[in-house]
């Protein structure tokens, strides 16, 4: 496994890294190249060379411990080594605890790398992307995880020490706004899709057709709140269409969308009608997600 590290030949510096003595690892580097990417350890560099038993026995050369585990020290290697590519982070922990390092040691270098990693995990784990944001003070990020959160994506998620990196009003900031941007959003699909006219006798599977149509969408809300109108014209063909029964119209639904009102809509269920319904719904819930997230975080960034 150790062959897999970062090292060369030819550094005159040993970083020997992790806290587990059978977990450690010698890295062989550059004091030059650490001291362009990193203002601590050029300080570092700067104090009195080590005893001699601080010294590698074989090259006789300085070895300094660093805490941080060999793989995660291993990444920042790889990232301020030129000519060397990073490997991918593929979970949010080791992003955070390169988040960690480069604040640890000032490699400024890397952060928007990192800053565009954070993306990759949404919507995913937003909530740990926003525990990462609200550590490192990144207003942005931590704006959009919210953004495309959901309630569920929380559930049976265990951020174990993690959180002890957010207060708690971030905490509350965050778990509030989900909460009331669902419920709110609910509100709206139910008042705008939940109702049947008294003379439609229109039933799929003892349903009212609008009714069976608000649930879907809001089963879609609840899973994808930044949902577009394409979302919901989807959810709509998916829709069986209702059984015949209403009053023929003479019209066409082209002509009662365009604003023809010539006789009563016996029934609700003109297509047309019913897609530009959807597309008004979908405007006004992309609308006050915007709402919510100024309100809740500020206006300016991360509203995607």
């Amino acid at each position: 496994m150790s062959s897999t590290f970062l090292t060369t030949s030819d550094g005159d510096i040993i970083l020997r890294a992790g806290t587990e003595p059978d977990s450690k690892h010698d890295f062989r580097v550059h004091k030059f190249i650490l001291s362009l990417a990193s203002t601590v350890f050029k300080d570092m560099f700067t104090l009195p060379q080590p005893s001699d038993e601080n010294r590698d026995g074989e090259s006789h050369i300085p070895i300094v411990d660093v805490p941080d585990s060999p793989e995660v020290f291993d990444i920042i290697l790889r990232f301020i080594y030129p000519g060397v590519e990073p490997p991918d982070i593929i979970d949010v922990p080791t992003l955070s605890a390169l988040f960690s390092a480069a604040d640890k040691y000032n490699i400024v270098s890397i952060l928007p790398i990192l800053r565009q990693s954070l993306k990759t995990f949404l919507p995913g784990d937003s909530f740990g992307v926003h525990i990462i944001a609200c550590r490192f003070r990144l207003l942005e990020e931590a704006k959009e995880a919210a953004r495309v959160s959901t309630s569920w994506s929380m559930i049976n998620r265990d951020y174990g020490e993690a959180v002890q990196h957010i207060s708690g009003p971030d905490i509350y900031r965050f778990t509030r706004f989900v909460q009331k941007r669902e419920h709110e959003g609910l509100s709206k699909i139910e008042a705008s899709l939940g109702w049947c006219q008294a003379d439609c006798y229109h039933w799929v599977d003892g349903e009212d057709f609008y009714s069976r149509l608000a649930k879907e969408v809001s089963d879609v809300f609840v899973r994808n709140p930044c949902l577009e109108v394409k979302d919901l014209f989807e959810v709509f063909d998916k829709i069986p269409d209702p059984p015949p029964g209403c009053k023929r119209r003479e019209n066409s639904a082209e002509w009662y969308h365009n604003g023809g009102a010539d006789e009563a809509f016996l029934c609700p269920l003109l297509p047309m009608s019913i897609r530009n319904n959807l597309t008004v719904v979908a405007k006004e819930l992309k609308r006050h997600n915007h709402k919510l997230l100024d309100e809740a975080f500020g206006k300016g960034v991360g509203s995607g």
